[in-house]
């Protein structure tokens, strides 16, 4: 075997994980919202249960459920009514931070 004097490139060292990587991953969901709230839909007192159902890191789908003195009624929220429970959801909520 002959030795020349060139050096024999070595492969590029593994990269280690960064901090970030190490570190656990952020909740995807910032604040405690209330379960159930009281609202007055459709001309009617009715309770609304918001229950998570799927979460991204970006938004959080409910699954919504209207009460009227504890019986359940087979509503579909429209969008204004969808919009005005999320306003309400959100006055509530108490905002947390995750680091």
């Amino acid at each position: 075997m002959v030795k020349t004097g060139r050096q024999v490139a070595s492969p590029k060292p593994r990269r280690s994980k960064t901090a970030e990587a190490k570190r656990p991953r952020r909740t995807t969901f910032l604040g405690k919202r209330p379960r159930i709230l009281t609202l007055t839909l459709r001309g009617q007192v009715v309770d609304v249960e918001l229950v998570p159902v799927v979460g991204t890191t970006t938004h959080v789908n409910f699954e919504i459920t209207f009460r009227r003195r504890g019986r359940l009624l087979n509503w579909i929220p429209t969008r204004a009514e969808l919009e005005s429970i999320g306003r309400a959801a959100a006055m509530y909520t108490e905002q947390e931070t995750s680091h």
